[in-house]
């Protein structure tokens, strides 16, 4: 019996509470200093930015509304200020912010948010058939352009390239871009990729224009530029525009399109970036209905079928020189949300380069559904998630991939898996200073079956194939991601702290919490008197910060 089942078995997810995590509305716009426990290392200064969903349920003039999926709960800002206090140690500060007051409102007013797209939202099964249809010819994004309406929180950098300075990027897997300030995090403006290059727009109902594309953009991290990609349906397929955004002088350029026989629209929420390329691979997690399915559903995820029978592809693409999609690889179908990172290694014929990819999969696309609320709360009618394959980190090589010139798009190479490691875990970090580098170790949140949701942060030895965890007594502890802070010293990859938001289950409060990441044990804890949400996804920037 594998360990979750095994946990499952000896436990009751119930006995491990966590709704606090999930739906938790507290925010402080104005800084509060929390209680330190232990010592913040001062090579932690800096700021820890977090976004994600919050609260879910809104009381309303006609009754309860409620969020259906995690990932269209409420979106908060979180921050928190680490500022060195000259005796070796850190006081923190922590703010928070929500992003959609008067979506919120809206709710509030109507009891319901009818018409727009969200990931996952099940549909009122009293709704008729006239209205379905009048929702497709009528598409409606209400008040798109009020910052506060935007619901986009996966991801969140500061001053992102072609963003206005002294603001916060929030991004999602929708063609939509909403911005904070810096200082308050109030949300002040939404855009599209439009405004980065017009053949960026978003639009449904439009062959020539792209209303999807990744939470996860990746940044060269010598010169700061922005990769992406924008998708958009068709009759014949999807075409995938591959673009830069340029650090320095915030113009964009479309590198390359990779649309034709064979390739499809599909939901890919991050990518792969190396040295010299670009590797977008395309699951076959495929919508249906060229993207109509979108308007009738208004959801991601009804109009999503995963075909177990087809490939998935690789399209690698030259981000330096110009040559566009080089060359295609295939392998067997899996599902992912995250890759982890990847990097190249010379060869021995000349000209050409092996590339590696990290990715933490799964046999299908089971984990998508399995995070609606009514499975991820401890007090959730659903089935736990338990259930479902555990992901597994799998290291693809993609062979003889040339410096110059292109293969033609007919011939398809094979991708061939050389590492995996099950129980892997999930929201994969590493040092980022081994981006497009070979890497030892990757950081996630584990599921040993303790938890209805997730129950420890786990470190695996790519060289050893073995995972420690923090949490090895399980108690109610629920971790976010891990955010890897390198200590100064590159001693050795893993010299420096990972900071996750921790939800106490027992006490209904959460944590700041600081684990070396060489051993995976607490160093520090900064605790807050409230519960606030676990989130999906921040950055730590060492830029000076006030109070």
């Amino acid at each position: 019996m594998p360990a979750t089942e095994e946990n499952q078995a000896k436990t009751s997810y119930k006995d491990w509470p966590n709704d606090a995590a999930f739906d938790a509305s507290f925010t402080s716009p104005t800084p509060i200093e929390l209680k330190v426990v232990g010592t913040f290392p001062p090579q932690l200064a800096g700021t820890l930015y977090r976004t994600g969903p919050g609260s879910y349920k809104v009381d309303s003039e006609k009754g309860e509304y409620a969020r259906s999926h995690w990932f269209d709960g409420f979106s908060q800002l979180h921050r928190f200020q680490i500022v060195p206090d000259g005796s070796g140690s850190c006081r923190v500060y922590y703010t928070s912010r929500s992003q959609v007051d008067d979506l919120i409102e809206r709710a509030r007013k109507t009891g319901h948010l009818d018409g727009i797209i969200t990931f996952g939202q099940k549909r009122d099964p009293c709704v008729s058939f006239f209205e379905k249809v009048k929702s497709v010819f009528q598409p409606s994004r209400p008040d798109s352009r009020i910052p506060g309406m935007a619901n986009v929180a996966v991801t969140v950098r500061p001053n992102m390239p072609g963003m206005p300075k002294g603001t916060l990027t929030n991004l999602t897997d929708a063609n939509q871009i909403q911005y904070s300030d810096i200082n308050t995090l109030e949300p002040v403006g939404v855009t599209s990729q439009a405004s980065l290059h017009p053949d960026l727009k978003a639009c449904l109902h439009h062959s020539g224009n792209g209303p999807l594309s990744c939470a996860h953009a990746r940044y060269d991290q010598v010169t700061g530029d922005l990769y992406n990609y924008n998708l958009n349906f068709g009759l014949s397929g999807g075409a995938y525009r591959i673009f830069k955004t340029s650090a320095d002088t915030g113009k964009t350029e479309i590198i390359a399109t990779i649309r034709g026989p064979g390739v499809k629209a599909a939901y890919i929420h991050s990518f792969f970036l190396t040295e010299d390329f670009i590797i977008l691979c395309v699951w076959p997690l495929y919508f249906t209905g060229h993207g109509a399915s979108v308007l009738w559903g208004r959801n991601i995820i009804d109009a999503l079928k995963f075909n177990p029978h087809a490939q998935t592809k690789w399209y690698v693409v030259d981000r330096k020189g110009g040559r566009g999609q080089v060359v295609t690889f295939q392998s067997p179908a899996f599902f992912s949300f995250h890759t982890v990172n990847a990097f190249q290694e010379a060869k021995s014929e000349k000209g050409t380069v092996d590339i590696l990819c990290d990715i933490i999969q799964y046999p299908d696309d089971r984990l998508m559904r399995n995070l609606y609320y009514e499975n991820v709360l401890s007090t959730g009618s659903g089935r736990p998630p338990h259930e479902s394959a555990s992901p597994t980190f799998v290291r693809y090589k993609l062979a003889g991939v040339p410096m110059k010139g292109r293969i033609p798009k007919g011939k398809i190479r094979s991708a061939e898996i050389i590492k995996a490691v099950k129980g892997a875990g999930e929201l994969p970090t590493l040092n980022p200073h081994y981006g497009t580098k070979k890497q030892r170790y990757t950081y996630g949140i584990v599921d040993r079956g303790y938890s209805s949701f997730v129950d420890g942060l786990g470190k695996i030895d790519l060289e050893t194939n073995e995972i420690t965890y923090w949490g090895k007594e399980p108690k109610p502890h629920t971790p976010g991601e891990a955010i890897f802070v390198s200590d100064g010293t590159d001693e050795s990859e893993d010299a420096g702290y990972l900071l996750s938001v921790v939800l106490d289950g027992e006490k209904g409060t959460s944590y700041l919490m600081c684990l070396n990441a060489r051993d995976m044990t607490e160093v520090a804890r900064a605790e807050i008197d409230h519960a606030i949400s676990i989130t999906l996804h921040g950055t730590h920037v060492r830029d000076p910060v006030g109070c």
